[in-house]
């Protein structure tokens, strides 16, 4: 039973990762920018493979950190909390208002993907920090 949810979640995250690409054309150029284009597409879909890995890895296991009464620890905590609701939000958001830019879309463009990186690097540094065990 364990393994079909498993199966069922990856394969969910896997057309949900499918149907990203067909939405966002990764390899269409755009005439006008194309290099700010492909940055901002490539780096979404980095970001989405690494917030379905986390997001994969908190359903099926969990972090065997022991519990503490320490004040940093809960600081740190309630830090990667709201760093996980914004790695949420702020990609997503970003990538979906990109065609309302006007005039400033080339700056727009790195800007996002700037986040991206940031964002993609701190759920990696997020996955790797955490001991996981299998439930």
């Amino acid at each position: 039973m364990s393994f079909l949810l498993h199966f069922i979640f990856i394969a969910a995250f896997l057309l949900i990762y499918i149907i990203a690409i067909i939405i966002l054309k990764p390899f269409r150029l755009h005439r006008k920018r194309p290099v700010s284009t492909i940055f901002i597409k490539a780096s979404y879909l980095i970001y989405l493979a690494c917030f379905m890995l986390m997001a994969y890895l908190i359903l099926f296991f969990s972090a065997t950190a022991e519990p503490s009464e320490d004040v940093d620890e809960e600081r740190i905590l309630n830090a990667l909390t709201v760093f996980s609701v914004l790695a949420f939000f702020i990609p997503n958001i970003g990538i979906m208002i990109r065609r309302r830019i006007g005039s400033w879309r080339v700056s727009y463009n790195y800007l996002i993907t700037a986040l991206n990186i940031i964002i993609s690097a701190g759920l990696i540094w997020f996955i790797i920090d955490l001991p996981w065990q299998f439930k």
